[in-house]
């Protein structure tokens, strides 16, 4: 089972607001096409069918979406006003109105900047070509932590870029979960089996540097 991570206070309740923000994972089984290119606000993208995979942040600044549809993986940014940041913050999650008053105001954001993902992800034949690297090339090139680990099977669950990967790594002796466990220390110097893209990570929300200014 994934361990979760302890987090202050502050962090749950970012997450807590974020989680009741958008249902994640709703599916069909067939996703319709759409133009996501030609979106002009939140909404459409919101109103769309199909959708896997949300994740969605705001900052004082701009609101962000990031989703899946069919094939194709998409972030959207909307840049906020002094006036739309404050409404969004000021909700209240226990309002039985959230949902409704949520939707009201992101809907209307208009979208400032439109990103296909899909050519952040990993190639078959990128992350083939990590096997048999140790855990310090993934850290030198800026891996992070994701949701998490399985020790019993020595997967590690690890972001990159927007995406999530499973990474398998190969260990002489188990290690131990131990309350001051370092998963990215942990993996330094252990061999990777194998390496699997798993979807959107919770990065995806993160700001390009010429928005995040």
């Amino acid at each position: 089972m994934k361990k979760v991570f302890t987090a202050t206070l502050a962090i749950l309740l970012t997450l807590a607001f974020f989680t009741a923000c958008g249902k994640q994972d709703k599916k069909t089984a067939d996703a319709p096409a759409a133009d996501v290119e030609s979106f002009t606000t939140i909404g459409e993208a919101l109103a769309l069918e199909g959708i896997e995979s949300e994740h969605k942040s705001c900052s004082e600044t701009s609101f962000v979406y990031a989703f899946k549809l069919g094939d194709d993986y998409w972030r959207l940014i909307a840049d906020l006003s002094e006036e739309e940041s404050a409404a969004l913050w000021d909700l209240d999650i226990t309002d039985e109105n959230y949902d409704a008053k949520y939707l009201e105001l992101t809907s209307q954001l208009k979208i400032t900047k439109c990103e296909k993902l899909n050519d952040q992800m990993l190639t078959d034949e990128e992350m083939k070509a990590l096997e048999g690297q140790t855990g310090e090339k993934l850290l030198e090139d800026g891996w992070t932590s994701g949701m998490g680990y399985n020790l019993d099977e020595m997967e590690f669950y690890l972001s990159y870029g927007p995406f999530e990967y499973t990474v398998v790594f190969e260990a002489k002796e188990k290690l131990e979960n131990t309350d001051d466990f370092d998963e990215l220390e942990a993996i330094r110097d252990l061999m990777i089996k194998s390496v699997a893209c798993t979807g959107l990570s919770d990065a995806a929300t993160d700001l390009p540097e010429a928005n995040a200014e």
